[in-house]
């Protein structure tokens, strides 16, 4: 309501300083308008206002009254209320301008203490705006490394989850394997391809192949026997054609070819029996269906044993 009547009160007074203006021109012997008159009234309606605290209406009455009179002064004024107003950045502008007027007016020390204290605020703005601002980068900076830290405990627990689950899905191996054992300890079947383990899963195995290597070597012995009394023969029946030279190299040959004969059949014939028994003995401690059979061979030329089956 105080500003409504200041308006009309204002426009009052302006109406009757346009209308002393126009009054005054209208007369060619009437006496000059006194701008400064003129200005002073529209200063005096600007600080009204601006005691109201319609600070826009004080700027354009100040305005007016510089538009007649550019007083140094009117500068001031208008700083002061766009400083009243709020709009430090105008206001510093114009106080200024003041100074760079009348830097040694009566009013300058008053526009340097307004340009420090503005230029004070503004710094402070500013402080606190970079304070702000690197509030914000610490608090983003801060979810970042949260952000991180929750992902990296979701795949330490999903790390341990997995984990979990191996050790879960071994635990039934581990328990079967450990039923088979009579103390429940793991058991010890040997791996594939291991061969002292390999033998000792099979038992009587290393008596089947020292029976097979001995009947091997009585097999031999026994072809030599029978080869080197192949040949006695053939050295008794030269010396005893009609007609035949004593030659007493051939007795001897001959004495010596039957030697080998009886001691090589004789030998070869025990050593393939012990094979025999060995297989034989190693064929009852395991459980095999391992199968071996020994049967002679007898022609005019050649005389032994032939091991057939398999073993191993």
């Amino acid at each position: 309501m105080s500003r409504v009547c200041l308006r009309l009160v204002l426009l009052g007074v302006i109406g009757s300083t346009v209308t002393a203006v126009r009054v005054s021109a209208q007369p060619a012997s009437a006496p000059t308008v006194d701008k400064k008159q003129a200005a002073r009234k529209y200063t005096e309606a600007g600080l009204t206002a601006a005691k109201l605290g319609d600070y826009d209406t004080a700027i354009g009455f100040y305005q007016k009254a510089y538009a007649l009179v550019p007083h140094p002064t009117l500068t001031f004024d208008i700083a002061e209320a766009h400083l009243l107003a709020g709009r430090i950045d105008q206001a510093l502008t114009l106080y200024k301008r003041y100074l760079s007027d009348a830097p040694s007016g009566p009013l300058a020390q008053d526009a340097r203490d307004r340009i420090a204290e503005i230029e004070a605020r503004k710094a402070e703005q500013a402080r606190k705006a970079e304070e702000e601002r690197q509030a914000g980068e610490r608090k983003a900076e801060d979810e970042r490394k949260a952000a991180e830290a929750r992902k990296a405990e979701e795949a330490r627990r999903g790390e341990q989850a997995r984990k979990a689950a191996e050790a879960t899905r071994g635990a039934p191996e581990r328990s079967t394997a450990a039923a088979g054992s009579p103390s429940g300890a793991p058991s010890a079947t040997p791996p594939r391809g291991t061969g002292s383990l390999e033998t000792a899963s099979q038992p009587g195995r290393s008596q089947r192949i020292a029976g097979v290597a001995a009947g091997a070597g009585g097999v031999v012995g026994v072809v030599i026997g029978i080869g080197f009394g192949l040949h006695a023969r053939t050295l008794s029946n030269d010396l005893s054609k009609p007609r035949a030279m004593y030659d007493p190299s051939k007795i001897d040959a001959g004495h010596r070819a039957n030697t080998i004969a009886i001691v090589g059949m004789a030998g070869g014939t025990a050593l393939a029996a012990t094979g025999a028994a060995l297989y034989w003995w190693g064929s009852t401690q395991g459980r095999s269906t391992e199968q071996v059979s020994l049967a002679p061979v007898m022609s005019d030329r050649l005389a032994g044993l032939v091991i057939a089956g398999t073993w191993w």
